[in-house]
Formats: structure tokens, sequence, C-alpha cells
């Protein structure tokens, strides 16, 4: 990937984010800025309900959360000039996309969990390699890594 691609992808991920961040209204960015109390989690624990695996929705958040850190280090990377994390910015850019779908199936005890979990820890193994390469440079990039040899251990679990 030459600069002008990666500063092309970089754009057009910022605009797609902003284009989201529109369509939430501005009464989600002023909630999200709001100091709120953590929601009580169920009994045992863990974002699941009626019946949903809570490790799995936990380890797709927690792959979630450490992609957003992985995905601005690697934005600030590039808009340097620096295209070495392209690679890794779409593994985690594709990785989150999925995660968000795993995250809600998990939570709501969906039945097709078991095969989306098997696609899912696809993609967080795509994701892991690519921030593999980078871990010992980047703690950003290891810490994303983790998260998604966890997520690719809960997904074993529930694919059965």
């Amino acid at each position: 990937m030459n600069r002008r691609d990666a500063l092309f992808t970089t754009g057009s991920m910022v605009l797609s984010a902003s284009l989201g961040a529109l369509a939430c209204g501005g009464g989600t960015a002023v909630a999200q800025n709001a100091p709120k109390a953590p929601p009580s989690p169920p009994a045992g624990g863990g974002h699941a309900h009626h019946g949903g695996d809570a490790s799995l929705a936990d380890a797709a958040h927690a792959c979630m959360a450490k992609g957003e850190a992985c995905i601005s280090h690697c934005i600030g990377m590039l808009v340097s000039g620096d295209t070495s994390m392209a690679g890794c910015m779409k593994a985690v850019h594709d990785m989150q996309a999925v995660m968000e779908g795993l995250a809600a199936a998990a939570s709501s005890g969906s039945k097709h969990l078991p095969a989306l979990a098997k696609v899912a820890a696809e993609f967080c193994k795509d994701c892991e390699a690519e921030c593999r390469k980078h871990a010992d440079k980047h703690a950003v990039c290891k810490e994303c890594a983790e998260a998604c040899a966890r997520t690719v251990a809960a997904c074993a679990k529930a694919a059965g």
C-alpha cells in the first residue's frame, strides 16, 4: 500500500466514523460525555442476558476497545507518513466490525452464536497475526493481539 492509498483509506474511515456520529444525532454525543453510573451486571456477572454467553460478549467488547486504541495509533503513524501499519489497521477495522455483531449475539443468546463464533474467530486470528508483527515495537498492538487471542479461545468454546 502506498502513501496515497493509505491516506485515502484513513480519510474514508474518518469520514465513515463522522457520518456514523452524525447519524446518531447530537443527543448521543452529549450522553457519551455525561457521567453516568455503570449498569448493574446481571446475576452471574458479564453483559449477557437470557441465556447469553457473558464471557464471549466481554471478550468481544475487550477486542473492540483494544482495537480502537490500535486504530488510533495506526492513523497517527499513517498521517506522519509511515505506512507500515496499514495492514494492521485494516485487520483491526475488519475485526471490530465483526466483534460488534458477536457481542450482540453473545449477549442475546442467539441461536446463530456457534456459527458466528467460528467466523468471528477467523477475523480475530487475522487481526492477531497482523498486530503480532508490531507487538515488540507498539504496546497497543500487543494488547490488541492479546485481546484477539482471548476472543479466539472464547469463540472456540461457543462454537462447540
